[in-house]
């Protein structure tokens, strides 16, 4: 039987490894705007984040130059700035970005598989941080999340074996690693939520392995990792990855599975057992579906869980659902395959006045963004960037 969410029995501490990484060890400014090259390669991965005023998406490309993109809300001009140029024996990739207020925090990982931290506050230069190396293995991957505390917190899976958390708590200037559970794992997913009932706030993990789908949290003031099995192989196929998202009253993890379905699975925060839905039976095969919660739209208590996810021929799609409604998921198309276009890797946000979505097109390797005001459609579509 599932334990209750906040049951706190369940911590995975034996075998935690704390290590505190000072903040100011390795800390040099990254590559500034000024330092861009004249030579342009394709873009390969991007995420997208709200800063509060401005969309932001980090992005690498086939040099592993790690490079920063904004916009204002409601401008149509995409600024570029090179955080940290790639070299013959470093190349980042895979970030992962998040914001709070003029802060922009960014999680990354080289071709060695070592893990990076880059973050600045308004128009201060990057910083960045040797988070961890890989050791014997290599760092997949990584989540980053931004809590309501301030804590900063950024999940990964490294190919030795091991889910790790590694956590900056609000004011420190010193990491905490924590080994969250043993394993291979596929990439993961790390939010936070503030859990009204005990009055704390929490951090939540997803993730995948051996194609079972596994949820964590922890109480961020008390560090140590509750461990939950969310849904096992079988009929429908084993479950590939998770994006885990949470609203003020629920907590929803999106996952694909190896029969080419999206599944949706969702717990009130406090409460327990989980809810599994079917978000798209046909149109797959799908990668990491990636989520988000729009909050509330339109100056209404209406709020909607966004799901994007990039099909294997390369089509963009969406599918939305009003939170804790239980509703059935609604589909989109944001773009279709063509000849000169074919969709991978997107990343979902929201503003407050819109969902927006941001994907590589790996034909050219250009860096793309689709906004959709909520309650309106069709979607609109900018070049951020060409490979």
């Amino acid at each position: 039987m599932m334990n209750t969410f906040p049951v706190r029995s369940r911590l995975l501490s034996a075998g935690t490894l704390v290590l505190l990484l000072g903040l100011g060890t390795g800390l040099a400014p990254a590559a500034q705007a000024s330092q861009l090259s004249a030579t342009t390669h394709p873009y390969n991965f991007s995420r997208i984040a709200w800063t509060g005023s401005d969309e932001a998406i980090a992005a690498t490309d086939s040099h592993g130059d790690l490079y920063y993109f904004w916009q204002a809300t409601g401008s149509t001009a995409w600024h570029k700035q090179l955080v940290a140029a790639g070299t013959s024996t470093l190349a980042y990739s895979k970030p992962s970005i998040t914001a709070a207020g003029t802060t922009v925090y960014i999680a990354a990982v080289d071709g060695s598989g070592d893990l990076y931290y880059f973050t600045r506050t308004g128009t201060a230069k990057w910083h960045q941080v040797l988070l961890s190396s890989g050791g014997s293995g290599k760092y997949q991957a990584p989540s980053i999340t931004v809590g309501g505390d301030g804590s900063v917190l950024i999940s990964t899976g490294n190919t030795v074996g091991g889910l790790v958390n590694f956590t900056l708590a609000p004011g420190s200037s010193s990491w905490t690693q924590q080994t969250v559970a043993s394993g291979l794992f596929g990439p993961s997913s790390v939010t936070t939520v503030f859990d009204n009932l005990n009055s704390e706030y929490l951090g939540l993990i997803s993730a995948s392995s051996g194609g079972t789908l596994y949820f964590w949290y922890e109480y961020l003031a008390a560090p140590g990792w509750n461990q939950q099995t969310v849904a096992s192989p079988g009929g429908a196929g084993s479950y590939t990855g998770g994006s885990i998202i949470a609203s003020d009253a629920d907590i929803v993890i999106a996952a694909a599975t190896t029969t080419g379905t999206v599944d949706a699975f969702t717990q009130p925060v406090g409460g327990s057992g989980w809810t599994a839905r079917t978000v798209s039976a046909s149109g797959g095969s799908y990668a990491s579906p990636q989520a988000a919660w729009t909050g509330d739209v339109n100056g209404t208590s209406d709020s909607y869980d966004v799901i994007t996810a990039a099909s294997k021929a390369g089509s963009l799609d969406y599918w939305w659902v009003a939170d804790g409604s239980g509703l059935s998921w609604n589909a989109e198309t944001v773009a279709k395959k063509g000849t000169t276009a074919v969709y991978a890797s997107p990343g979902v946000s929201a503003t407050a006045s819109s969902v927006v979505i941001t994907a590589i097109n790996t034909k050219p390797g250009n860096v793309m963004y689709w906004s959709q005001a909520f309650g309106t459609n069709p979607w609109n579509k900018e070049l951020v960037a060409t490979g």
